[in-house]
């Protein structure tokens, strides 16, 4: 896409660069580009994350509804959809976080193999297998610029070769090489993924289209640790530390989610005090109960023997009448 190219990978992709020789290395300059992102794009993490917790909110209800239509699916489709519509609650709209990632991931991803296209055109050795470039991709250098070479590395892997942590030896030469490794960066990214799809997840188990939606995201994590187990580490790098960031904002807005059944009742009390609500609004609180306020009881009162209350008046009264006379 030429207007994707032009006017988001390009300047993206010259800014890293441009960062990269100010701080003199691709690693620093890719955690500073994570927060700069992640920093941009914060007012539309809180409005998703919000709206994941008015989902949460809204789930006993959605059990009620569930209730009521006893089995009868279309039906319970119907009330739920009304019911999101009464509290102006979308069910896509909690995973909005989550999907926000994507194009930014792919823009990050656009940028760095950019930068890389245009060091391997320099001569600097970048792995061809994982990047797939051939001779035409060397056309876009002029939009890198720089001469920050990308293959360095970073903590215990290189930024543009794919993360082999752990090597296994004395494999036979049949034995495929995606197998040959474990890629903890991939691992990583996966564990980010699936703790944010389950501290969305509402305490109570959620029913029609929430939960086939939340069933189809659960198969992301191991889906995304797939695909890293082929990706260079410097997309791997920003993918974990965005996950971690995103972790964070959702612990302080709107709470754990699904691991509040799995803590103690002092620890969950600690959690609430440090994390959710710290920015959360009153619109996150639970929605008021519709429907006429449930009838209060009496009371129960002794019963009192016949006669009783007028004896206390007469004795009231003769006193009076003494006092006058």
């Amino acid at each position: 896409m030429p207007g994707w190219q032009e006017f988001v990978i390009d300047p993206l992709s010259a800014a890293l660069t441009g960062l990269a020789d100010s701080v003199g290395g691709f690693g620093i300059a890719i955690v500073l580009m994570t927060l700069a992102i992640r920093v941009l794009i914060f007012p539309l993490s809180v409005r998703g994350i919000r709206a994941q917790r008015r989902i949460q909110l809204l789930q006993p209800k959605v059990n009620e509804v569930k209730r009521r239509a006893r089995g009868d699916r279309q039906k319970e489709s119907q009330l739920t959809m009304a019911l999101y519509r009464e509290h102006g609650v979308s069910p896509m709209s909690g995973c909005l976080p989550l999907l926000l990632q994507m194009p930014v991931l792919l823009a990050m991803y656009g940028a760095l193999l950019t930068v890389g296209t245009c060091i391997g055109a320099d001569g600097i050795r970048i792995d061809q297998g994982v990047m797939g470039l051939g001779a035409d991709s060397y056309s876009n250098c002029a939009a890198a610029g720089g001469s920050v070479p990308l293959d360095e590395d970073f903590l215990w892997f290189n930024l543009a070769q794919i993360d082999r942590t752990i090597e296994f030896l004395f494999l036979p030469d049949w034995w495929p090489a995606p197998l040959t490794y474990i890629s903890v960066l991939a691992i990583l990214g996966g564990l980010t993924f699936w703790l944010q799809t389950y501290m969305a997840q509402p305490v109570q188990e959620p029913t029609g289209p929430q939960a086939t939606f939340q069933r189809v995201m659960q198969i992301y994590p191991l889906f995304f640790v797939f695909i890293g187990w082929f990706f260079f580490s410097g997309i791997l790098l920003y993918w974990v530390l965005a996950g971690f960031i995103q972790i964070g904002q959702q612990f302080f807005i709107s709470g754990l989610g699904k691991f509040e059944p799995l803590l103690s009742a002092n620890q969950l009390a600690l959690a609430q005090r440090m994390g959710a609500g710290y920015f959360a609004r009153p619109g996150s609180q639970p929605p008021p109960e519709s429907g006429p306020p449930p009838p209060v009881e009496d009371e129960p009162t002794e019963p009192r023997p016949m006669g009783s209350s007028s004896n206390k008046t007469r004795k009231r009264r003769r006193r009076r009448r003494r006092r006058r006379g």
